[in-house]
């Protein structure tokens, strides 16, 4: 008897001939291939098998007396399961020709591919009078697409031990191409002064117009070759000077005093370059902090690059608050300068409790330190601030940030078992009259940390 394998809930009834006490008749059964004993049933006449997997079977039953022992006699019904059909010898023979199928699809595919690749290789050969550049262009893609590698690794790392060996590594393969890049575009702009000086003392014509049109476009290509080639240059930088790290090794650090040096020296850092502004430092320093355990040569990054984000960020606002104040000169002395203030906090925080200033802090468990570092600048959009802790984002124009400072600053805070969080606050536009100028409303940002550490009592 052959049965489909939906229908493998089987149910089968016996009765023993007892003419004395039928009654109290007792049973047992097996699976003849499935059970390796018998199953006692008592006086049931009626067994239920379900979920049976396919295959062959007997099923068994034998009788006794109530007393007596059971009888010899067996009763037998022989039945087969049937597999499912997806398991059957010509599905696997479908499975079989399928795979072969897929593996003859992906060797034309492939083939296809490779002889279209060489093809263009061999139209890009006729192009002899654009061959240097199309190399600096194709070196330019190469060292973009092992920055794009950079990144994907630089995600997946959760120490930064392994970090620092990663970037050390990438910065090695791409350092020389770069430079040939930057040095090759330098060259070529050169030549094409050289060029553009040659052409301006021929004599004038349609074609030689035609002609300086094309060199034109081919001097603002290599600038932008340049230009790429700087910011990739200076990403590799980044990547570099945060790849030398200390020990990795936590110990107790005094946090106030490792606040305090590195905010002095970002300010004389920032004092000390291109554009220097007067900034006012506010340290609110909670002394109850103590010792925190920290690895110092990562953690003085975190205080480093958030002071100049700040900075950067204020230098920015007091570049437009200066140009505005120059537009409106008829009623520049009625408005309110613009002072840039960069706000540190340190303190403790209780499991949902507050800091310093009663900031509120939930989801901490055991107790927390928390740093602040606040500044007054123009704030952040909404759109952007939820991107600006992913690698390789960045606000700045041109080549003036790499967009690796935030990324490994929130890194070095989860390895030290921390988070890191964003609040900011941009005004919204008013008006005002020349007779009564209404005051700016407040804007800043406040990038807030908090370490798990409970303090001991």
């Amino acid at each position: 008897m052959e049965i489909e394998s939906s229908n493998n809930n089987l149910a089968f009834s016996f009765l023993g001939l007892n003419y004395r006490d039928p009654a109290f008749t007792r049973y047992r059964y097996r699976i003849d291939g499935y059970d390796e004993d018998w199953n006692v049933v008592g006086t049931q006449r009626r067994v239920f098998l379900a979920n049976l997997p396919p295959g062959s079977y007997t099923f068994q039953v034998q009788a006794a007396p109530r007393f007596g022992p059971y009888s010899e006699n067996t009763a037998a019904i022989p039945f087969t399961i049937l597999p499912p059909w997806w398991k059957t010898y010509p599905a696997y023979f479908f499975y079989f020709v399928l795979f072969v199928g897929l593996v003859f699809a992906t060797d034309r595919f492939q083939r296809r591919r490779l002889l279209r690749r060489v093809r263009e290789r061999a139209r890009e050969k006729e192009l002899e009078q654009a061959r240097e550049i199309e190399k600096a262009y194709r070196n330019l893609e190469v060292a973009h697409e092992n920055l794009k590698a950079a990144q994907e690794q630089l995600v997946q790392q959760e120490k930064l031990a392994s970090l620092g060996q990663l970037t050390a590594g990438i910065a090695h393969e791409i350092k020389n191409p770069l430079n040939f890049v930057n040095n090759f575009s330098d060259l070529s702009l050169e030549i094409m002064a050289e060029i553009f000086d040659a052409v301006a003392k021929l004599e004038q014509n349609e074609q030689i117009k035609e002609i300086a049109e094309s060199l034109t476009s081919i001097r603002s290509n290599l600038q932008k070759i340049h230009e790429h080639g700087t910011r990739a240059d200076s990403i590799v930088k980044s990547m570099l000077q945060h790849s030398r790290g200390g020990t990795g090794k936590m110990e107790p650090t005094d946090l106030n005093s490792l606040v305090k040096e590195y905010v002095n020296l970002a300010f004389h850092g920032m004092r000390a370059g291109k554009n220097p502004i007067t900034v006012d430092i506010d340290l609110q320093l909670d002394e109850s902090v103590g010792d925190v355990p920290l690895i110092t040569e990562d953690f003085s990054r975190v205080v480093l690059n958030l002071c100049n984000n700040a900075f950067d960020a204020m230098s920015e606002k007091l570049k437009v608050e200066s140009d505005s104040k120059r537009s409106e000169e008829p009623r520049s002395e009625k408005l309110k300068v613009y002072s840039p203030k960069l706000t540190v906090r340190t303190g403790r925080v209780a499991g949902g409790g507050a800091a310093n200033g009663g900031v509120q802090k939930a989801g901490v468990q055991n107790g927390g330190i928390l740093i602040e570092i606040e500044d007054n600048g123009p704030g952040i959009p909404d759109g952007i601030r939820d991107k600006i802790l992913q690698p390789f984002f960045t606000t700045k124009k041109g080549t003036a940030g790499t967009g690796l400072g935030l990324s490994i600053t929130h890194d070095i805070v989860k390895a030290h078992g921390g988070s890191l969080t964003v609040k900011s606050q941009i005004p919204e536009p008013q008006t005002d009259s020349d007779e009564n100028p209404v005051k700016p409303a407040q804007s800043g940002t406040i990038f807030s940390i908090v370490l798990p550490f409970q303090q001991k009592k």
